[in-house]
């Protein structure tokens, strides 16, 4: 029988990104939502970290064309971005450092748009459940998991992703595009550090499909 699919937000940032020249990461996680099999789940911190990862973007595009104007301008001066987001945004950055600047701030708010269209369309036509709202999240699941995971917005996805399947008779999949911090190593050796320090609660986990693997 098939299993439903609890979603990560990388899954449908990817699928909302995805075009003819796309790679390997972002076709697969396409094809996954367009070949839907199982039911879609998504919890509102996956819904509020779209938003954010939206509000993201939108900064990003602002800083390369910040740079396309002052090639002396340096992406670590930035207050706007993270480290983290600096190979990104340099990749990016070389993709239109000949441009136009006025025709690549064309180019990036299209690409905007036409991803925001297609995740409001996968909110309409995809998903069959919305679980575990914000304040409902355990925190101190959130806080056992943070000490394995350092991402907290990762780890308030996976709390909630534990505890819909407590109360799910049946095992539903994970899926993630997260070659990081979820990993099938990382995954397993998450499950073996709660089976030691919480054997009382008796953690049941999704199974666990990266695309990334």
């Amino acid at each position: 029988m098939k299993k439903d699919n609890f979603l990560d937000t990388n899954i449908i940032f990817n699928y909302s990104n995805y075009n003819d020249s796309s790679g390997n990461i972002v076709k697969k996680c396409y094809l996954f939502v367009v070949n839907k099999s199982g039911k879609f789940i998504l919890c509102w911190a996956v819904l509020r970290e779209l938003s954010e990862i939206i509000k993201k973007r939108a900064r990003i595009h602002k800083e390369v064309l910040r740079k396309l104007q002052n090639s002396n301008y340096s992406f670590e001066e930035s207050p706007l971005i993270s480290k983290r987001d600096i190979p990104f945004i340099k990749q990016i950055y070389e993709r239109f450092k000949y441009g136009n600047s006025e025709e690549v701030s064309n180019s990036l708010k299209l690409d905007r748009r036409l991803s925001e269209i297609k995740i409001e369309q996968f909110l309409k036509t995809k998903v069959d459940e919305k679980v575990i709202p914000i304040n409902q999240i355990n925190g101190d699941l959130v806080g056992k998991i943070h000490d394995i995971i350092p991402n907290h917005a990762d780890c308030k996805i996976l709390a909630s992703a534990l505890q819909l399947q407590q109360i799910k008779e049946k095992i539903f999949n994970f899926v993630t595009a997260d070659g990081q911090d979820l990993d099938p190593n990382g995954y397993e050796y998450l499950k073996e550090h709660f089976e030691i320090n919480c054997p009382k609660e008796k953690y049941i986990f999704p199974n666990l499909v990266n695309l990334m693997f």
